[in-house]
């Protein structure tokens, strides 16, 4: 895949325990990105060392339920990261074995060059491979540009649920694909 602003390669892997602080970063950057403005600085800096931490990336890369792909310059940076994981969200009527698309970010620069895309793909596949018969995800109730992404792969809207970060409260989709 070229990248229009540095003609560079990128590469596409599966995360390694090597990547954490990149990960976390990578992470902490992109959230930060298309939702900070949202927030008041410390509910940001609290959800982000609780959610998008150390911590947590260091239990999601051990974890061997879990899918973690990044796409890494020729340079070896970072640039976008899909996560996948057994179903952790409020999903009332769940099939046994579903999972689900945790999280994908794409850093913007490399937005709307259908890495997006190959990592629904890639989550799609992963889910199919481990037998779940079906795969959930949450969205931002105002991210419409992510909602017409999982919408033009059949996702559905199944409930909404409130998603705190920090004292702030957002409205989440929660959406399901039926595998």
């Amino acid at each position: 895949m070229q990248t229009d602003h540095a003609a560079s390669q990128l590469t596409v892997r599966h995360a390694v325990p090597g990547d954490l602080s990149a990960l976390v970063a990578l992470s902490q950057k992109t959230f930060t990105d298309k939702f900070g403005h949202l927030y008041h600085p410390e509910d940001l800096a609290s959800f982000l060392e609780d959610s998008h931490g150390t911590a947590a990336y260091a239990a999601w890369l051990t974890d061997p339920r879990n899918l973690i792909r990044v796409a890494e310059t020729e340079t070896g940076a970072l640039t976008a990261y899909l996560l996948c994981s057994p179903l952790s969200l409020p999903a009332d009527n769940a099939q046994p074995g579903a999972v689900e698309l945790k999280r994908l970010y794409v850093d913007t620069p490399l937005q709307g060059r259908g890495l997006g895309s190959r990592f629904v793909d890639e989550a799609l596949a992963w889910a199919r491979d481990r037998g779940a018969p079906e795969i959930y995800l949450s969205v931002y109730s105002e991210n419409e540009g992510a909602q017409r992404l999982y919408a033009r792969y059949g996702w559905e809207k199944v409930g909404d649920f409130i998603f705190p970060v920090g004292r702030h409260e957002d409205l989440e989709y929660l959406l399901r694909l039926t595998l």
